[in-house]
């Protein structure tokens, strides 16, 4: 056997070593520094001092939407409160867990070095700095259809930096954000918006909007005044007529949100564009699928198929799409039923089924202009692709 070569192993041995004594000491100062946290956070929430505090700010916000104080004498009572609530939190704090000084300034001061000599070993410390002019190039000389929805972020971000004064950057980012759902993120860029340009009705519409789902879907007070400000504005704005409608449909009120889209589509008469966004807001409500074969709402489609083998699984969308060609047959004037009939029969590859429905529908609704064009515009997108969607609408 020959002897061992100590000069060959030693190149591994040592980054080996390096890596591991890196790992113990950061884990170390992380477990020291969050215990210390976690500590504080216990002291807090276990003080009933702050539990009172808290308990008070929330007493004035009852009082003050019951109409038992000005918003003015709340003001003032928040102030008060808040300045105890500081005062308690600091007396907590110094109560809690003290940190050695000159420990967490060597454990810093250890953290920088190995990060410094990381990066002088591993990264490229001569390389200049790649100008944002250049990504940005980058970015806008692909396809639209290519950018990640971060990529877009960025590229309006840079844009409304360069134009401060400009609303339509942080409104785009808004519709961006909403598209994935980010409704907290898209209020913050709609209120931006809204600051350089008070006055544009669709953006304090989808404002209302996003305040109702944030509410769950419901139409609160904040909703309510923007939806009403937006008609004010503009009586025929597509996306506040949409809003309404469509919380007078989440409130079981489906004969009055239709009445609302049918208004508003009848008023637009001309804008196509503004009729095009109505009607494909409208059938992305009205062609929901959430419940199963018994249609009462007690199985839904994602629960029964959980768990179930390939042949269950077949059973329960025929069953599916059974009963809702059903449910259509004894309310053949429901839109909605119709509508979400056809969606699945399109997902299961029916496709001429799903025309018929439509079409039915469409002679069904002759004397009505906006069930009309709902049904058109399902039939349009239809195509002669088993798996094409039932309606070109993007999210929300």
């Amino acid at each position: 056997m020959s002897a061992l070569n100590l000069s060959s192993i030693a190149p591994l041995v040592l980054p080996a070593t390096f890596w591991a004594t890196v790992l113990m000491i950061l884990t170390g100062a992380a477990w020291w520094i969050l215990r210390a946290g976690a500590k504080i956070r216990q002291d807090e929430t276990d003080r009933p001092d702050l539990l009172v505090y808290q308990d008070q700010l929330q007493e004035l916000d009852r009082d003050v939407n019951q109409g038992r104080i000005s918003m003015e004498a709340a003001q003032a009572g928040r102030l008060e409160i808040g300045r105890r609530l500081i005062i308690a939190r600091d007396r907590i704090i110094g109560e809690g867990i003290v940190l050695n000084r000159a420990l967490v300034s060597a454990v810093a001061l250890v953290t920088a070095v190995l990060a410094g000599g990381l990066y002088v070993v591993f990264g490229s410390p001569n390389l200049p700095d790649q100008p944002f002019s250049v990504r940005q190039a980058q970015l806008l000389a692909r396809a639209p259809e290519t950018l990640s929805e971060e990529e877009i972020l960025l590229l309006l971000q840079e844009q409304a930096k360069k134009n401060p004064e400009d609303a339509l950057p942080h409104a785009l980012m808004a519709q961006v954000m909403v598209s994935s759902g980010r409704d907290q993120d898209a209020l913050r860029a709609y209120q931006a918006a809204l600051r350089r340009n008070p006055t544009n009705p669709e953006w304090i519409a989808e404002t209302g909007g996003v305040l109702m789902r944030l509410n769950d879907n419901q139409l609160g007070p904040d909703a309510q005044r923007a939806l009403e400000a937006a008609l004010s504005l503009d009586p025929n704005s597509p996306s506040a007529a949409f809003y309404l409608g469509l919380a007078r449909w989440h409130a079981g009120n489906y004969k009055d949100g239709l009445a609302i889209w049918r208004r508003a589509y009848e008023s637009n008469a001309g804008q196509t564009n503004n009729q095009n966004l109505l009607v494909a807001r409208a059938i992305d409500v009205l062609s929901q699928l959430d419940r199963g074969p018994d249609m009462d709402g007690s199985q839904t489609p994602k629960n029964a198929m959980m768990g179930a083998d390939p042949k269950a699984q077949q059973a329960f969308i025929k069953a599916m799409v059974a009963a809702r060609v059903a449910r259509v047959t004894s309310d053949p004037a429901n839109p909605s039923l119709r509508l979400s009939a056809a969606r699945v029969l399109m997902m299961t590859g029916q496709v001429n089924a799903a025309k018929s429905m439509l079409q039915a529908g469409e002679t069904i609704a002759q004397k009505d202009p906006f069930l009309k064009a709902l049904y058109q515009t399902c039939l349009a997108s239809i195509g002669d692709v088993a798996s094409a969607p039932l309606t070109p609408m993007p999210k929300r």
